[in-house]
């Protein structure tokens, strides 16, 4: 999905960190915010971009327009640390060349640690998981080999790299930065407090909200966790600010992802009006978002399947062609409402 460019920004922390914000464009019209954190003579990038051309110029072009805007000199080969948010390429996928060209210790959360450094086993196994959520969405064979396709174009382009630590939950790293697990949008999504400020990553955003993928597709994600994960962050005391990896800071956190919260509340109780009779996964996804065309299609999928994932999992939603299913090896399946509305 497109996003806006938020302009190169610097940051302070309570403890005195400066945090530089550089904007990138990771594929066209998608923009990133890769972090530049200087605290104590440490050097840190929190994600890299997507490791294509214009990312990569866009994040050499802004620590050039550090310099000339803040006075701070720093090379991208003289970097000490790298932390990945979560494994989704717009924010992983230049990690190898850190590793080829500097000295960087590589972060990244132990459940996105295989996607890393074994890439090429992942996507397999995740388009064969894809496939079958695809044709139990009601997609025609044509429409789905086509999103399979547009699910691994430019995967390939990415090679496997090793990591120099797996992170867990409430780690402290380089200047005792806190590490929180946040699973839902990615199964190793972390967000990571410097302080007063958390870099929320796709956790929190600041007006979009975060993409939702069902966990029959990828394990550690779906809805259930992502709501567990919105709860944990918002309990968290003295976050003063939130950069997120995609748009603005956040000043109101909280009321951001209560915001958020809510958005979820009513796109759950819009699909129980549509499941007031048997709808498949596609038929619910076109009264969600529409008919759409491209990735996109795939992306409504997604997040139509999370919803119905929570729905289906709590007995809200059950399955309208039960004989159809037990019958036939991977059937089409309808929903249908079994709460009263």
């Amino acid at each position: 999905m497109a996003s806006t460019r938020a302009p190169l920004a610097r940051f302070e922390s309570g403890s005195g960190a400066r945090i530089y914000r550089i904007p990138v464009e990771t594929f066209p019209a998608h923009i990133n915010n890769v972090y530049l954190l200087l605290d104590g003579g440490t050097s840190t990038l929190v994600d890299v971009g997507s490791g294509f051309p214009q990312s990569v110029e866009d994040l050499q072009g802004g620590l050039e327009a550090v310099h000339v805007h803040f006075g701070e000199r720093v090379r991208l080969e003289a970097i000490q640390h790298v932390v990945i948010t979560h494994s989704h390429i717009d924010h992983f996928g230049h990690v190898g060349w850190f590793q080829a060209h500097t000295g960087a210790a590589i972060y990244v959360h132990e459940l996105d640690a295989r996607v890393l450094q074994n890439f090429e086993e992942r996507i397999v196994l995740a388009s064969k998981d894809l496939r079958v959520f695809l044709e139990r969405s009601g997609l025609k064979p044509a429409a789905r080999e086509a999103l399979e396709e547009m699910y691994r174009a430019g995967k390939s382009l990415f090679k496997s790299v090793r990591l120099d630590r797996k992170l867990r939950d409430g780690e402290r790293i380089v200047n005792g930065y806190v590490v929180h697990h946040v699973p839902g949008h990615c199964p190793g999504q972390i967000c990571l407090q410097v302080g007063d400020v958390l870099f929320t990553a796709d956790h929190v955003l600041a007006r979009i909200t975060p993409h939702q993928s069902p966990a029959a597709i990828t394990p550690f994600c779906g809805l259930e966790l992502y709501l567990q994960s919105l709860d944990k962050i918002r309990r968290l005391p003295g976050i003063r600010l939130a950069l997120p990896g995609h748009e603005e800071e956040i000043r109101d956190l909280a009321g951001r992802i209560d915001a958020i919260a809510r958005h979820h509340e009513e796109r759950l109780d819009q699909v129980l009006d549509v499941c007031a009779g048997p709808r498949s996964l596609l038929e619910i996804s076109r009264a969600l978002f529409g008919e759409l065309g491209g990735y996109t299609r795939l992306l409504a999928l997604e997040e139509a399947g999370a919803h119905v994932e929570y729905l289906f999992q709590r007995g809200e939603l059950g399955i309208a062609n039960l004989d159809a299913v037990a019958a036939e090896p991977n059937p089409v399946i309808l929903y249908e409402r079994r709460r009263a509305r």
